[in-house]
């Protein structure tokens, strides 16, 4: 289905089932508003012809965590920068909430969490906004909706029906990623050239490489060496 009429901001369908509270305020507030699936991404705030449009993921700072912690981050990232850059739009990851709370209730070292912006800004060029919480992520969201031009000068959404395929070299480079973020996963690859390469590699080939210390080399190294068992293993 496509969207024959221009609107302010597009909502992603499983955002808007979880927070409604959102298109509630974006309809009170004068914005024109139209919630589908989006490929990626929570909100799809529209620009007219000669802007770019802004495709946000809106993180919680407990997202950012989980996602930090699970080393989904990179994946979850880099998918929003390819869907971003294939439509001509500017990503942009909203973090809601107190960076500090994870410091105070998780133990988690601050310049650790900031490392991981900075990479996300610098290395893989996305904006990180934050916000103090969903008031504020609302109230801006309109607030940049409007400073983008009338509705009736946006662009029309088309929805797209298929992605394009990773080529082998993307489908490389996504696996490593997987396993060292987007950052060190390049410097692996320009070392080793091949992941059957980086599987076979010591611990003492992996602290060649700039960026990797004894315990990243260890994490590498178990990941590839460590027999795999299933929980049924042992259970009759």
């Amino acid at each position: 289905m496509k969207l024959l009429v221009p609107v302010d901001v597009i909502i992603d369908s499983r955002e808007d089932s979880k927070h409604p509270e959102f298109r509630e305020a974006f309809t009170r507030e004068g914005l024109k508003t139209a919630v589908r699936e989006l490929p990626v991404g929570d909100f799809l705030i529209m620009a007219p012809e000669g802007k770019r449009s802004i495709l946000v993921e809106r993180k919680t700072v407990d997202d950012l965590a989980n996602s930090i912690r699970d080393n989904r981050i990179w994946e979850q990232s880099k998918l929003l920068l390819e869907e971003a850059r294939r439509d001509g739009h500017q990503p942009l990851i909203l973090l809601e909430g107190y960076l500090g709370t994870l410091e105070k209730y998780r133990g988690w070292k601050i310049q650790s969490i900031l490392r991981v912006l900075d990479t996300l800004i610098f290395e893989m060029g996305i904006p990180v906004l934050n916000t103090p919480g969903k008031d504020a992520t609302i109230a801006w969201i309109i607030s940049k909706a409007k400073s983008l031009g009338r509705t009736e000068e946006k662009r029309i959404y088309r929805m797209r029906v298929e992605k394009k395929p990773m080529d082998i070299q993307e489908r490389i480079l996504y696996v490593a990623e997987s396993i060292i973020g987007p950052v060190l996963a390049r410097k692996l690859l320009a070392r080793f050239k091949t992941l059957k390469n980086l599987a076979n590699a010591s611990k003492h080939e992996l602290l060649s490489v700039e960026g990797i210390g004894e315990k990243r080399a260890e994490e590498i190294y178990l990941l590839f060496n460590t027999p795999w068992s299933s929980n049924e293993d042992g259970v009759e």
